[in-house]
């Protein structure tokens, strides 16, 4: 029986060393790069092409994911929404927004494609059901006064 507690005995040091190696996979396994999608599916890539279309920004795939799920869940028939956008830039070879959003003479196109715009911007997607929070870090109203404004949070320290 003496050898038997022996064997379990399980010390300061081995203990805290187990627990910082479960919370280094478990920081690995939530950081973005692990997070990211392996590989985009046809409807999320031709999503991405409308959305770099319409927001004159460098996008972040992850997000761009994020927001067409919580897009195509809120919006009836999104994927065919999306498909007619990007048919619609591709016959009238649109090279930006300046250039689409005036000749999107289709409303359910046009608000659409102001739904695209504004949760790449807010980082969040308006549904019946409620909001769907997809970025607030990433959200691109901050990139546009980033060289002057810090993100608003909690966590930014004060330097007097």
């Amino acid at each position: 029986m003496a050898l038997f507690h022996a064997e379990l005995k399980i010390n300061r040091r081995h203990l805290l060393l187990g627990m910082s190696a479960l919370a280094t996979v478990a920081s690995f396994a939530q950081s973005k790069g692990f997070a990211e999608p392996l590989h985009q599916s046809d409807s999320v890539s031709r999503f991405m092409s409308v959305s770099k279309i319409l927001v004159p920004h460098q996008l972040n795939p992850v997000v761009g994911h994020r927001i067409y799920v919580a897009l195509n869940d809120v919006e009836e028939n999104f994927d065919n929404t999306i498909h007619a956008i990007h048919n619609f830039i591709v016959k009238t070879a649109s090279v930006d927004v300046e250039h689409l959003m005036p000749a999107l003479t289709d409303e359910k196109l046009q608000n659409s494609a102001l739904k695209i715009i504004s949760a790449w911007y807010s980082g969040v997607v308006h549904g019946k059901s409620g909001d769907h929070v997809i970025a607030f870090e990433d959200a691109l109203m901050y990139k546009v006064s980033s060289d002057v404004m810090t993100i608003p949070s909690y966590t930014t320290g004060y330097h007097l």
